[in-house]
Formats: structure tokens, C-alpha cells, sequence
């Protein structure tokens, strides 16, 4: 931003007409400043005048800082050409206090709404239930298991207590979010479940095996109940692509997208084993904030083990998504795009070059994609949306 711009919009703090909108703007620009190497152009005047403004803004306390300039107290920050903050600027924009309306009730006619709680049902006689045009209650009924809608983003699968130990053909069934949907579902052992637009999973209505193993696309939260046949612990097991999660009772996230390129595993709690589902050993263990990664195409080498990346994150951003929110923690233009992509039923077509921008920050994934968009191009990003199409500008 020109400093020109900037001296305007530290005037209008003065009087008192600077907008929420405004605010964010120069909230950001003054994070910005503060990652320069070199002193700013009248460093006096900003020092005099923009300390008052830190003190009134929601991202933090006014760092200390030596007469004469401004400290550059977020340069560890800057780790790309591009960063715009976006936790302070969310705020802004998604804040839903007492007596306001929420987000959803504002999006313009042409806007475009995000997703909701929405799925298909497919039976294992390959019938099909809409979970989202269907009532509550119970909707269908897999031997001695009853699926039960318990409310309009969940269903729960209830096996029957009665003949619980006699042999039963394995059936199955699956699971599909289409792009802005998700939806939530309780296995027949008591797991939960949490599935992220354009997913699925395939599970057996039954565990009645020494394993219990579902089947996975896209990006799934798992919490996973510990079971018992006899004094033996039944591990639970995800295939995910190339990948094979093994478990026992623990709560992680995998990332399996295709256009993603690499499958990625975070584990919130408990411990986890990620290898090739096509070799029995190798692989690595998981401990808590951990996340691993692995290339999602191609196989190794035959006999040889896959080198997993495994480094510690911020687990809480990886299943953000599951708690109503996006959260970038250094998140590339182009992976951004593509999560708005699927949870607003939207194509991205690029008439610019992507550049190095990153994004840190948190936005409600119940805002309509105007207002997100809007917020994005506080980073010196331009869109236009052109019917189901994200143009990416300048």
C-alpha cells in the first residue's frame, strides 16, 4: 500500500469514520511493515501515529520498538514474497455478535452460498438413499444393523444386540459427499467419522472380523473407538490410495485428494502406523502434531520402503475444515483455490500467473464465496466469477 494511502486511511482512525473493512486493510499493511529489512519512508511520523492504532487493533499489543522507527517484530513471518494476514481481517468480515444477523443471511442474489450437510447413501443391493432430502428416523436396515438419521448432518449405524455373535454375510456400504457438501457418520463399532466435500468411505455394516478396515477417498476425520474380542484389541485399518492406516483408538485426519498430489496424515491423538498398502512392512509411527506425507501416485520399488515426510504442524489447522473453518498456515495460492473449489461447487481457471503468494489465517467456511474472495484480494489477488467459474485475474 502507498504510503500515501496509508497517512489517509491513519486519518480516518483519527476522526473516527474508518470502516471495519478500512481497519483490516491497514491492520494488514502495518503487519507487512513490519516484516521490511529497511527502515520505512518517514519512520517518525508512523512511530508517532501508528502505535496508537495497534493498540485499537484486535491482532495484538503494540510491540516495543526503538525511537525513530518500527520494529520488524513479524519478519520471522515472512517467509514468501506475498503474506497477508487474515486472522485479524476474518473478524472483520465473519464476527456474528449478539443481535446481528448471521453470515448466511447476507449473501447477495448472484453470491454463491457455501456448502451444507449433504451425502448419498449407497446400500449394498446398490440402492441409493439421499441423506439430505430424507427425514429423520430410521432409513434402512443392513441384516442386524439399523441406519438411523439422527439429525440432518449425521447417521448413525445401530447393530442389534440380538444375535450379535452369529456369523453374517460381510456386506457393504458407502458413503459420498458430492463438492460443497460434508456430512458426519457413526460406524457400526462406535467410530466417528467427519467427511469433507467430495469424499467417501466404504465400510462393512458389521465388524465381526480379527480387523476392522474401511476404505477411503478425499479428506476424512477419524475418532476411533477402541474394540475388544476377548482380550484381543481389534486394530482398525484405512486404506487411503497407496496408503494404509493402522490404529487402535486414536483421532487423525487424512488428506487423500487427487489433484492434491500427496496423501497427507496428521495425528491429533493417540498413535498411528502410515505405510505402502502394498508392503507389509516399513512405514512410520505417528506421535501427536505429527503429520506425514506421501506422493499419492506411482509405486516404489519393488522391495524397497517409501520415505515418508513426517514433520510436526499445528494439527488444530489440519482439521479446521471439520469445525466450520478454513485455516491457511502458509498455504500456497493454487492449494487454497482448490479448497475453495470443492466447498463451493466452483472451477478455477487462472488468466494470470500464480505467483508466490501465502496465506496464513482463518475464515468461516459458512461465509458466502464473495465475502472470502474479498478478503483474498487484500493480498494483491483479483478474482471475477464468471457462473460456476473463479477467474483468477492479476
Amino acid at each position: 500500500m502507498e504510503f500515501s494511502k496509508a497517512r489517509e486511511l491513519i486519518q480516518k482512525y483519527r476522526d473516527g469514520t474508518l470502516t471495519p473493512a478500512e481497519k483490516a486493510v491497514l491492520e494488514s499493511w502495518y503487519l507487512d511493515l513490519g516484516k521490511a529489512d529497511t527502515e520505512p519512508i518517514d519512520a517518525e511520523y508512523l512511530e508517532s501515529h501508528l502505535d496508537e492504532v495497534w493498540n485499537a487493533l484486535p491482532i495484538g499489543k503494540k510491540p516495543e520498538a526503538k525511537p525513530g522507527r518500527v520494529m520488524p517484530v513479524f519478519r520471522r513471518l515472512a517467509v514468501a514474497a506475498s503474506v497477508i494476514f487474515l486472522v485479524g481481517i476474518g473478524a472483520y468480515f465473519f464476527y456474528t455478535g449478539p443481535g446481528t444477523a448471521p453470515v448466511t443471511d447476507a449473501i447477495a442474489p448472484a453470491d454463491v452460498a457455501p456448502g451444507v450437510s449433504k451425502a448419498v447413501l449407497t446400500l449394498a443391493d446398490g440402492a441409493e438413499i439421499v441423506l439430505d432430502s430424507v427425514l429423520n428416523g430410521q432409513l434402512a436396515k443392513e441384516g442386524n444393523t439399523s441406519i438411523v438419521k439422527t439429525n440432518p448432518g449425521e447417521i448413525v449405524y445401530k447393530p442389534s444386540a440380538e444375535n450379535a455373535g452369529e456369523d453374517h454375510t460381510l456386506t457393504y456400504n458407502t458413503i459420498a459427499t458430492p463438492k460443497a457438501g460434508q456430512f458426519q457418520v457413526r460406524l457400526p463399532d462406535g467410530t466417528k467419522v467427519w467427511l469433507n466435500a467430495q469424499s467417501s468411505i466404504r465400510f462393512p455394516t458389521v465388524f465381526s472380523g480379527r480387523e476392522r478396515v474401511v476404505e477411503i477417498m478425499g479428506e476424512v476425520y477419524f475418532e476411533v473407538t477402541q474394540k475388544k474380542a476377548g482380550s484381543r484389541k481389534v486394530p482398525f485399518k484405512v486404506l487411503a490410495g497407496k496408503q494404509l492406516v493402522e490404529v487402535l483408538g486414536t483421532r487423525f485426519n487424512i488428506n487423500s485428494y487427487q489433484d492434491e498430489g500427496k496423501i497427507k496424515t496428521t495425528l491429533l491423538e493417540g498413535s498411528i502406523k502410515v505405510r505402502e498398502s502394498d508392503h507389509a512392512g516399513g512405514g512410520v509411527l505417528l506421535r501427536p502434531g505429527q503429520q506425514s506425507e506421501l506422493v499419492a501416485t506411482g509405486k516404489a520399488n519393488k522391495g524397497s520402503k517409501s520415505e515418508f515426510d513426517v514433520r510436526t504442524v499445528d494439527a488444530g489447522a489440519a482439521v479446521a475444515w471439520k469445525d466450520g473453518f478454513f485455516r491457511f498456515d502458509n498455504v500456497g495460492l493454487p492449494e487454497l483455490m482448490r479448497q475453495l473449489s470443492r466447498w463451493y461447487d466452483m472451477d478455477v481457471v487462472y488468466h494470470a500467473p500464480i505467483g508466490d503468494h501465502e496465506f496464513v489465517g482463518q475464515i468461516e467456511r459458512s461465509a458466502p464465496l464473495s465475502k472470502v474472495l474479498k478478503i483474498l484480494e487484500m493480498g494483491d489477488v483479483h478474482f471475477r466469477v464468471e457462473g460456476k467459474t473463479i477467474i483468477v485475474t492479476e
